[in-house]
């Protein structure tokens, strides 16, 4: 998937525990039984994502990560892509893209 700085994110999953053990997050969706599990910058960015309790956007998660964590912003945000697409085929995260 390719992203913009626009590009708008939330969480969509409201119902699961999460808890973090030896530096990675697991988590359950208590409605599916399923289990995901997140490590360094991917609990980062989710942490980002569920800070505002809103949308964000791919270009406020990227200049917070690129403050956290030594990345430049183009490889940054190619990274990002990759961890959105996963976490909304997930069901973990809704996108909206920008409107053309």
């Amino acid at each position: 998937m390719t992203i913009a700085s626009t590009t708008r994110v939330r969480r969509t999953l409201d119902e699961f525990v999460d808890v973090e053990v030896d530096g990675e997050l697991v988590f359950m969706n208590l409605g599916e039984g399923a289990f995901y599990s997140l490590e360094e910058t991917g609990i980062r960015t989710w942490r980002l994502i569920d800070e505002g309790g809103a949308w964000t956007t791919a270009g406020a998660l990227v200049e917070a990560l690129c403050k956290e964590f030594e990345v430049d912003e183009d490889a940054c945000l190619r990274d990002l892509a990759v961890l959105l697409d996963e976490l909304e085929a997930a069901g973990l995260v809704r996108i909206e893209h920008e409107a053309r």
